[in-house]
C-alpha cells in the first residue's frame, strides 16, 4: 500500500503557504519586472518566465509544509493565489521600468499597485506602441498579439505555480499519528537493472531482501536510489522511495538524464524499515561499482 495525502489542513496552515508565497514571490517579482525588459531573446524571456512561476510555487509549498497542509486541492489554490498576487506586483515594477526607460519618468510601483484601475490604464496604453519585438524587425509588437503573450506569460507563472506547490508539499509523507512530516534516515546506491518490473512486484511482496541482488552502484551515473523515509518521534510509520536514473548519451548534444519510478512512498512495517537500514549499511561496506561497469550491467535495454 502507497501513502496518500489525508486531505487535512487548518486555515492557520493555509494562510501560513500563502503568506510564504506572497513574501518568496514579491522578491521574485521584483526582479522578474525589473529585468525581463533587458532580455533581447523571446526563448530566454519565456524561460524566465517559468522560472518566475516555479520559485512562486516553491514558496508556497514549504509555507504549506510548515502549515502542515496535506490537502492538494488548498495546495492549488494557494499556488494559484501566491502567483496571481505576484505577477500583479511584477506588471506594477515592469510598467515602472517601461516609463522610466522610455519616458523618463519615475513612477514607484508600490504605490502604482495600489491603483488597480491606473494599472490597467497604463497597460492598455502600452500595448497599443509595445516595447518589444518577437523576431528581428524593428516593428514593435503590440495590440492583440501582445495581449497573447501577455495571456501566454500570466498562465505559464500561475500553471508553474500551482504544479509546484503541491509536490513540494507531497515529498515527503505525513506521520498523522505524531503530527509531522517524515524524514529520510536511510540511503543507499544499487546498480541499475534492465528490467525495473521484477523488483517492483517483489518490494510490493513485502520482499526487502530482494533489493541486495542488484548489488552496490555508483552515486553518479546510472543507477537506482533507494530511500527510507521514517517518523523519528514514534519510529512505527515508514515509506520506501525506489528510483532507477539511466544517462542516455546523444550523439550531439548534452546527455539525457532520465528517471523511473519503481516504488513511490511504499508504506513498510517497523520489521521492513529495519531490513532496509541493515541493506543500507551493508552497501556502504561494500566497494561501490563503477560506473562504466554500471551503464554496462543495463546493457540491451
Amino acid at each position: 500500500m502507497n501513502y496518500q495525502l489525508s486531505g487535512r489542513y487548518t486555515i492557520g496552515g493555509a494562510a501560513l503557504g500563502l503568506a510564504a508565497g506572497a513574501i518568496g514571490g514579491s522578491v521574485v517579482a521584483y526582479a522578474y519586472g525589473a529585468w525581463v525588459n533587458l532580455i533581447p531573446e523571446v526563448h530566454l524571456a519565456a524561460f524566465a518566465s517559468i522560472a518566475f512561476g516555479a520559485l512562486v510555487g516553491v514558496s508556497t509549498g514549504f509555507g504549506l509544509v510548515w502549515g502542515r497542509v496535506r490537502n492538494k486541492m488548498v495546495a492549488l489554490a494557494t499556488g494559484a493565489m501566491s502567483a496571481s498576487l505576484a505577477l500583479y506586483l511584477s506588471w506594477a515594477v515592469w510598467i515602472q521600468s517601461v516609463l522610466a526607460r522610455s519616458e523618463g519618468q519615475t513612477v514607484n510601483w508600490m504605490k502604482l499597485a495600489q491603483h488597480p484601475g491606473a494599472m490597467w490604464y497604463l497597460m492598455k496604453l502600452i500595448n497599443q506602441y509595445g516595447t518589444w519585438t518577437l523576431d528581428n524587425s524593428k516593428t514593435a509588437t503590440t495590440g492583440w498579439e501582445l495581449s497573447i503573450v501577455w495571456i501566454l506569460e500570466a498562465a505559464s507563472v500561475i500553471g508553474l505555480a500551482m504544479l509546484v506547490a503541491p509536490s513540494i508539499m507531497q515529498r515527503h509523507p505525513f506521520c498523522e499519528t505524531c503530527g509531522q512530516w517524515c524524514r529520510r534516515t536511510a540511503r543507499f546506491f544499487l546498480a541499475p537493472v534492465a528490467d525495473v518490473r521484477p523488483v517492483k512486484l517483489r518490494l510490493e511482496s513485502n520482499d526487502m531482501q530482494s533489493l541486495e541482488a542488484p548489488g552496490p552502484g555508483p552515486k553518479i551515473g546510472d543507477r537506482i536510489i533507494v530511500d527510507l523515509e521514517s517518523c523519528e518521534t514514534c519510529g512505527l510509520f515508514h515509506t520506501l522511495n525506489v528510483v532507477q536514473m539511466l544517462t542516455h548519451r546523444r550523439k550531439f548534444g548534452h546527455p539525457q538524464v532520465t528517471s523511473q519510478k519503481i516504488v513511490s512512498h511504499l508504506i513498510l512495517g517497523p520489521g521492513e524499515a529495519q531490513t532496509i537500514r541493515h541493506l543500507s549499511e551493508k552497501m556502504a561496506r561494500i566497494p561501490k561499482l563503477a560506473p562504466e561497469k554500471a551503464r554496462g550491467a543495463t546493457a540491451g535495454r
